[in-house]
């Protein structure tokens, strides 16, 4: 009978450090690949029955160390323990290695981690035990003893890790180190605000500027009169591309109308209206006459500069004509 049994994940086991399963060497384990009971082989009452089974294969999927255990059932311990396993009294594995390196770089470090990662152990022997040293039934040494550095003492040093380790650095750097790297990301901090400012500076002045030579050349095609220049350009402050679309819009089609076909406008609504206009309606403001009726505008300027004054100075007490 056989069982797989996941001996290595590379979770935070009980006593608070891990292991990289890309780092287990087992190759000498597989010349002889003993399953003990709860890593014991000194049991006076099972003596002779310390081996009770052998480990077939190890794979590797993920993080996870697996091996396929077959139990020694032609001695009597094995067989109990073998039993135990298929009625699922028993339900995990351990190993347990002699550690060659480990390392306290950020890049193995994890949350909830006292000690070192160890990157690289040579496994000994699996054993099939009760109670495992982590959610994962983990175990590198007898008794919970291992020689691991700590990579952290205090709360102080907690935090002091936790912002090395967030600043890409060792989680033992030093505290003059982390202070020295905090001070040239305040610098950078200032210094990059300081230009923010500088750009938004050169915008609003590249802005003014659009907004000044367009409005400068509707007073000059007599689409707006010299007293609203200001509430014009205080008027792209708000809505830039707005406004430039409009008055762009109202310039181009300014310039494109010729004489004629302005006179014969003029005469149009001249005709159609009896010579005479509604001065109540919306479509006499200023502000819709600029928009849509360019020539009658500039018609009123010429012939009536007192309504042309009334219709300027309404629109600068804010009337507005909207469909």
């Amino acid at each position: 009978m056989t069982h797989d049994f996941i001996i290595n994940t590379e979770n935070v086991n009980e006593y608070k450090y891990r292991i990289l399963t890309s780092g287990i060497d087992y190759t000498q384990y597989m010349l002889n690949p003993v399953v003990l009971h709860m890593h014991d082989r000194f049991d006076d009452e099972n003596k002779g029955s310390e081996v009770i089974g052998k480990c077939l294969k190890l794979v590797t999927q993920g993080d996870k160390l697996i091996a396929t255990i077959e139990f020694d059932e032609a001695d009597d311990f094995g067989k109990k323990i073998s039993g135990k396993v298929e009625r699922g009294f028993l339900r995990m594995a351990s190993m347990y290695a002699n550690v060659v390196e480990s390392s306290s770089s950020p890049e193995f470090i994890i949350p909830g981690q006292v000690y070192e990662t160890v990157t690289k152990c040579k496994l000994v022997e699996i054993s099939i035990v009760d109670i495992g040293g982590n959610d994962d039934a983990l175990k590198l040494s007898r008794g919970g003893e291992l020689k691991l550095n700590k990579i952290k003492t205090n709360n102080n040093m907690s935090k002091l890790m936790t912002i090395a380790l967030a600043l890409s650095l060792a989680a033992d750097t030093t505290e003059d180190v982390v202070a020295g790297e905090v001070q040239k990301l305040k610098l950078a901090k200032e210094t990059a605000d300081k230009r923010v400012i500088e750009l938004q500076g050169t915008i609003a002045e590249i802005i003014l500027q659009e907004a000044t030579a367009l409005v400068d050349k509707a007073i000059s095609l007599s689409l707006i009169p010299e007293t609203l220049k200001a509430t014009q350009i205080k008027a792209f402050e708000s809505d830039f591309e707005g406004q430039k679309a409009i008055l762009s819009k109202l310039i181009t089609d300014a310039e494109a109308e010729g004489t004629q076909f302005e006179t014969h406008k003029v005469v149009k609504e001249v005709i159609l209206g009896g010579g005479k206009t509604n001065p109540t309606t919306p479509e006499t403001t200023f502000d819709y006459l600029q928009k849509h009726n360019v020539v009658e505008l500039k018609r009123i300027r010429e012939s009536d500069p007192t309504k042309y004054a009334q219709l300027a100075k309404d629109y600068e007490n804010g009337v507005r004509f909207s469909k």
